[in-house]
């Protein structure tokens, strides 16, 4: 191949090619494109025109050259080290699932705000709850700020976008009957332990399947929560057990211990007081099997349609009515703010307000 004036070559069919700037790969890459013709005048008229097309391109939408695709997942893959595998593989799962069908061939710097409604819209349709396409907008969007600030795009196409509504999802606690009646019934059985503990602490179920000996000071009568265990997606399309860190900071937290607790965790302590405390061969108790065991358990108790992540707003509703206030009830659950405790628990249970609101002493009521 012979070459003629810059970027232009004469190949061995005898046709003349020219190269131009299309942009530049998520790693800095320059990626080309190419005219081509057997005249080399003509040639020479379609490689400007290219070059200005594409030079317009670059100056009003970007540099960057490649798909959604192939820009989501360079970030993905960037961001890897810094996540735990668990977020990774679910923000993998999502943006292939939700976000790859509808926008993944198109051109990064040629998605414009009406190419992003219609892709809400179509999860709309779909039907995807309102609650999981804010999380997968704002998971795809938080890319596309990223190309923008790396100066990749010219402008954010995700503004001005209109997303559907929330769903605001109470959970309810369990009342003071439905409460009893499950203590009495798990107190009898031998894998009700997960139960009465979580009813006392508010743990999650992957902390409490995570929870070790080691993180209860019994001198001190303080419960570290530190650790997760989780079945977690892997990147085969399957799942799997995963023993980590919490998720976020403030999940890691100290749980004091009341002395009733305290009592009954000392009555059933094995002499050598090491491994985990709910366990199976040496391992943590899945969560699944938790689940299992506390499903059973309230058919016993006569205790409907309830989940093991009730125990956790029952016992934030139960503190509620004790007076606890949201700061020290955010703190204990580990939540990242007291906003959204607030969202979800001060709903939850109105028994102790009407008693509140009752105290006024009204003058003007004949």
């Amino acid at each position: 191949m012979s070459r003629r004036g810059e970027n232009i070559y004469k190949r061995k069919d005898k046709r003349w090619e020219g190269r131009y700037i299309k942009g530049r790969k998520a790693n800095g890459k320059i990626q080309y494109g190419y005219v081509y013709h057997r005249n080399f005048k003509k040639m020479k008229e379609k490689l400007l025109a290219k070059k200005w097309e594409y030079q317009q391109i670059q100056e009003v939408h970007g540099t960057y050259a490649g798909t959604v695709h192939d820009w989501l997942s360079f970030c993905l893959d960037k961001k890897k080290p810094q996540i735990k595998e668990s977020t990774h593989t679910t923000y993998l799962y999502k943006v292939e699932k939700y976000v790859f069908p509808y926008l993944g061939e198109l051109s990064l710097r040629e998605v414009a705000q009406k190419d992003v409604q219609e892709w809400v819209d179509a999860l709309v349709e779909r039907p995807l709850s309102g609650t999981m396409i804010h999380t997968v907008f704002q998971l795809a969007h938080r890319f596309f700020v990223q190309a923008v600030k790396e100066g990749h795009l010219g402008s954010d196409p995700f503004q001005e976008v209109v997303l559907p509504a929330k769903e605001v999802k109470k959970v309810e606690p369990l009342t003071n009957t439905q409460q009893k009646k499950l203590e009495q019934t798990a107190a009898q059985d031998k894998h009700g332990k997960t139960v009465l503990f979580a009813l006392q602490t508010g743990l999650r179920i992957g902390e409490l399947a995570a929870l070790r000996w080691e993180n209860i000071d019994f001198s001190t009568g303080l419960i570290t929560i530190d650790s997760t265990y989780q079945r977690i997606l892997s990147e085969d399309s399957g799942t799997k057990l995963q023993l980590s860190k919490p998720k976020t900071k403030a999940s890691e937290r100290i749980i004091p211990m009341s002395n009733a607790l305290k009592t009954w965790l000392l009555s059933w302590q094995p002499a050598d007081a090491c491994g985990f405390v709910f366990q199976v061969k040496d391992h943590p108790m899945e969560p699944r099997l938790i689940s299992y065991h506390f499903k059973r358990i309230c058919t016993e108790a006569g205790v409907e349609n309830c989940h093991f992540h009730q125990l956790r707003h029952t016992f934030a509703t139960r503190l509620l009515e004790k007076q606890g206030t949201i700061a020290d009830i955010s703190a204990l659950l580990g939540h990242s703010s007291t906003q959204m405790t607030l969202d979800v628990y001060t709903g939850s249970d109105l028994t102790e307000r009407r008693k509140v609101v009752n105290r006024l002493d009204i003058k003007w009521v004949g």
